[in-house]
């Protein structure tokens, strides 16, 4: 029973990883939450099998996802900053805007 529990943690923590999961509710305008990647709990394990194995490449191909997502809030933030200065150079006459 205590086997079945482990592993069925350890599905449910690879499926949040997948998928993408992230807080509940409504995410702040503009942000998209990068979700981290989980390790796989079977690394601590004194076995390595087939099931491990599988677990060890959806988190390999997780960490990939995990820093494109970065990559792109990135862009998104600088982009974000670059507009605000923009803003504030016009309001303070720093920049001729329309």
């Amino acid at each position: 029973m205590r086997r079945s529990l482990a592993t069925a943690a350890q599905i449910f923590l690879i499926f949040l990883a997948l998928t993408g999961a992230c807080v509940a509710g409504e995410k702040p305008s503009g942000f998209d939450f990068c979700a981290p990647p989980l390790r796989p709990l079977c690394i601590d394990a004194t076995a390595a099998d087939d099931a491990c194995d599988a677990q060890v490449q959806a988190f390999i191909k997780t960490v990939f996802r995990y820093r494109e997502c970065l990559e792109k809030e990135t862009q998104r933030a600088v982009r974000e900053a670059n507009d605000v200065l923009e803003a504030w150079k016009c309001r303070t006459g720093a920049l001729t805007c329309r």
